[in-house]
C-alpha cells in the first residue's frame, strides 16, 4: 500500500517546536496576568491597609487568615518596594496588638531588624510608626522576646527619634512606652537602657509640656513619659542614684500639677512613686530630694481622697523618718503629724492605714523622744 503523502520530518519538527514557543510564550502570559493581580491586589492593600485592619479587628476568622499570611507579610517586609514594605508593616503591627500576638513566628520569620530600619529617616511617619508599635509589643513579651528587640539595635534609634524636632507626638509617646516596657522587663534591663543617655530627651519632653497650654494638649505625651520615668527609679536594686538625680528638678515640678485629679493626677502619682524610690537611701540622698516646698506638698498630697497618691506619699514620708532630725523636722514644720492623725481618725482605705501606721512606726522606732512626739500628737 502506498502512503498518499510523503512524512516531511523536517516540517513536523519545526512546527512542533513553534507550538512548544507558543506554549512557552502563553506561560508567560499568563506568569505576567498573575503578577499584575497580584501587583494590583497588593497595590490596593497599601492604599486601604488602614481600612482592612478595622475591617479586621474584632473578626476572628479575618485575623486568623491575617496569621496564616505572616510568610507572605514577611517576604513583603524584606522586598524593595516600599509599599508592599509599609502595608506589610501595619499588619503585622495590628496583629501583634491582638489578644494573642504570635511574637515568636513573627520573630522566626526574620522581620525584627527591618522593624528597626524602618526607624530611619526616609521612611515615614506612618510607616515609623507601625514599626514602633510592632517593637513596642515585640518588647512587652517575655525577657527572651525583649532581648530580640535589643540585640537588633532599636534603643539607639528609639532615642534618636526622641531626640528629633519634628513636633510628632504621637509617635514619640509611642516611642517613650516602647522604652518604659523594655526597661520594666528587669533592672538590668533598666540599667542597659538608662546607659544610652535614655533620661535626658525624656526629662526635655516633660520639660516642655508642663506649662499650658502644651500641659493639656498634649497630655497624654506627659502621661506616657511620667510612666515611664517612674520605670526607670523602680526595680530591685535600685539604680544608681547619680544615674537618677537629674529627674529631680522635673519630680518637683509634677507633684505640684494641679488639679491632682484625672489624668494629670495619673501624672502627679506616677512623680509621687519616684519619690518613694529614690528616697529609701541614704540621708545625703533624701537631703537631694527634700526641701520646704516639696515637704510642704507632700503633706498637702496627704489629704487628698486619692489613695494611689497618699500611699506613695506615705512611704516617702516614712524614709524620710529613718533620715536626720532636721529632715524630719521640715515635715514637722508643714503640719504631717496633723495630716496623719486625720488618716487614722477618719480613713477608711486599708493599705493608706497600714502604710500610715508603718510609717509611724518608723519614726517612734528611733528613739524616747519621739515616742513622745507620738504619744502628744495623739497616735498612741
Amino acid at each position: 500500500m502506498k502512503w498518499l503523502f510523503k512524512f516531511d520530518k523536517d516540517k513536523w519538527q519545526k512546527r512542533q517546536r513553534q507550538m512548544q514557543k507558543n506554549l512557552r510564550s502563553m506561560e508567560s502570559i499568563r506568569k505576567i496576568n498573575r503578577e499584575l493581580i497580584l501587583f494590583f491586589k497588593r497595590n490596593h492593600e497599601f492604599f486601604h491597609v488602614e481600612r482592612c485592619i478595622e475591617d479586621a479587628a474584632g473578626d476572628p476568622i479575618a485575623i486568623q487568615k491575617m496569621f496564616d499570611s505572616i510568610p507572605v507579610m514577611a517576604s513583603d517586609l524584606m522586598s524593595g518596594n516600599e509599599s508592599f514594605q509599609f502595608a506589610a508593616t501595619a499588619r503585622l503591627s495590628f496583629l501583634l496588638s491582638t489578644e494573642n500576638p504570635p511574637i515568636d513566628v513573627v520573630i522566626q520569620s526574620g522581620v525584627v531588624p527591618h522593624f528597626v530600619r524602618f526607624l530611619n529617616e526616609q521612611y515615614g511617619l506612618q510607616h515609623k510608626l507601625y514599626s514602633v508599635r510592632a517593637l513596642y509589643a515585640i518588647g512587652k513579651g517575655s525577657l527572651e522576646q525583649a532581648v530580640v528587640v535589643i540585640k537588633h539595635g532599636a534603643i539607639p534609634m528609639f532615642i534618636r527619634l526622641l531626640c528629633c524636632s519634628e513636633e510628632c507626638y504621637q509617635l514619640k509617646e509611642l516611642v517613650a512606652a516602647a522604652l518604659g516596657s523594655l526597661a520594666n522587663q528587669s533592672p538590668d534591663f533598666r540599667d542597659y537602657v538608662l546607659q544610652f543617655g535614655t533620661l535626658t530627651p525624656l526629662l526635655s519632653l516633660l520639660d516642655n509640656h508642663l506649662e499650658p497650654p502644651m500641659l493639656h494638649e498634649k497630655i497624654a505625651l506627659l502621661r506616657t513619659c511620667s510612666n515611664t520615668l517612674a520605670i526607670f527609679c523602680q526595680g530591685n536594686p535600685a539604680p544608681s542614684f547619680n544615674q537618677i538625680r537629674s529627674a529631680l528638678p522635673i519630680l518637683r515640678r509634677l507633684i505640684h500639677l494641679n488639679p491632682p485629679v484625672g489624668v494629670i493626677g495619673e501624672v502627679c502619682e506616677d512623680a509621687c512613686l519616684c519619690l518613694s524610690y529614690l528616697s529609701n537611701g541614704s540621708a545625703e540622698q533624701i537631703q537631694a530630694l527634700i526641701d520646704a516646698d516639696v515637704c510642704a506638698r507632700l503633706v498637702m498630697l496627704l489629704g487628698l481622697s486619692d489613695g494611689k497618691i497618699v500611699e506613695h506619699v506615705l512611704r516617702t514620708v516614712g524614709n524620710i523618718f529613718k533620715g536626720v532630725d532636721s529632715q524630719i523636722q521640715i515635715l514637722i514644720n508643714n503640719g504631717v503629724f496633723f495630716r496623719l492623725n486625720a488618716i487614722l481618725m477618719h480613713g477608711s482605705n486599708s493599705s493608706v492605714l497600714r502604710k500610715t501606721c508603718s510609717a509611724i512606726s518608723t519614726l517612734t522606732a528611733r528613739d524616747r523622744n519621739q515616742i513622745q512626739v507620738g504619744i502628744y500628737y495623739g497616735f498612741v
